[in-house]
């Protein structure tokens, strides 16, 4: 069972292995970040939504309290709606389910908690393992932004998907 918690600074080291490749880290932030990725780069973008009353960064850890993922959340209340990004699961552990649960508890907490109507993320067409995740995580292709980034001369498509409250 996966839980999500606050982001604290030593999840950094835990995350940092998990984006050792270039084009892994493009398709998880597109060009938020340089490559290779740092702490520092990463622990200043965490101050960064710190500072935001709408922004939440958060770590997902099993049963045994291990972090198994991260991800982000920004808030829109006029849409009445939360995004979420920078979604990454443990390459060691992926299979098991941990990124769907992630995103059922992140789902959870937008309708549960902040009483949005709806989710949205986005994934690269580069991406058919994360697309297969959040259409198992209840998620449906809403639109396609045509050719929203080049990776080395490759030009990637976003597939904006959305979760709605049921009922």
């Amino acid at each position: 069972m996966v839980r999500l918690r606050p982001f604290k600074s030593p999840d950094a080291d835990r995350i940092l292995p998990w984006l050792s490749d270039e084009r892994v880290m493009a398709m998880w932030c597109s060009d938020l970040f340089q490559y290779p990725l740092t702490r520092e780069q990463l622990l200043n973008r965490m101050e960064q939504a710190d500072r935001k009353e709408t922004e939440w960064v958060m770590t997902g850890v099993d049963e045994y309290g291990e972090v198994v993922g991260h991800l982000s959340m920004w808030a829109d209340y006029r849409k009445n709606s939360l995004h979420l990004g920078l979604i990454v699961v443990d390459h060691q552990r992926r299979g098991q389910g941990l990124g769907r649960q992630m995103l059922d508890r992140a789902a959870a907490y937008a309708f549960d908690v902040l009483g949005v109507d709806q989710v949205t993320l986005g994934v690269f067409d580069s991406n058919p393992q994360a697309q297969a995740c959040y259409c198992r995580a209840g998620f449906e292709k809403d639109y396609i932004e045509e050719e929203a980034m080049e990776y080395h001369g490759e030009k990637w498509s976003r597939i904006h998907m959305v979760r709605k409250r049921k009922g």
